[in-house]
């Protein structure tokens, strides 16, 4: 029994010193290896790495060409993360996305074109984007084009 308890304690002291290091990731660590469109979902998300919006940014920004990285930058630039606001250039990354068949893309377009986010407001073109989207099973531009359909 006192053995045991010597080989817990031991076991727990050596769990709190490997926790307690305070160990700051580095671009040797194996998980930090990736496309730039996953390290910027990492650093957007905080996913094992300090989140960061503008590293997140740099690493989507690397990624242009990728219609999930298009999308992201899309977002950043709409919502100021990382990036200062800027609807015109979320609508040209949105548009870009969507373009290449991104369902949230489209519904994001849509939105743009509703409200003249980055563009004029055209119902019909916005409606247009819901749609394509919907038909690829994207659940809130069904309830949009419900909502606007009319």
């Amino acid at each position: 029994m006192f053995i045991k308890r010597i080989m817990l304690v031991a076991g727990l002291s050596l769990l709190l010193a490997a926790c307690s290091t305070g160990r700051v990731p580095n671009a040797n660590d194996a998980y930090l290896k990736g496309t730039p469109s996953q390290m910027g979902e990492r650093y957007l998300l905080g996913r094992g790495v300090p989140q960061d919006d503008a590293k997140a940014f740099q690493y989507f920004s690397q990624a242009d060409d990728d219609p999930y990285a298009q999308n992201e930058l899309a977002y950043m630039y709409a919502t100021g993360k990382g990036t200062p606001q800027n609807y015109n250039k979320a609508f040209y990354y949105y548009k870009a996305a969507a373009n290449h068949g991104l369902a949230s893309a489209q519904y994001s377009l849509g939105l743009c074109y509703l409200h003249g986010l980055g563009t004029t407001p055209d119902k019909i073109l916005a409606l247009s984007w819901f749609k394509k989207s919907a038909d690829q099973g994207f659940e809130p531009a069904k309830r949009a084009l419900k909502k606007y359909e009319s």
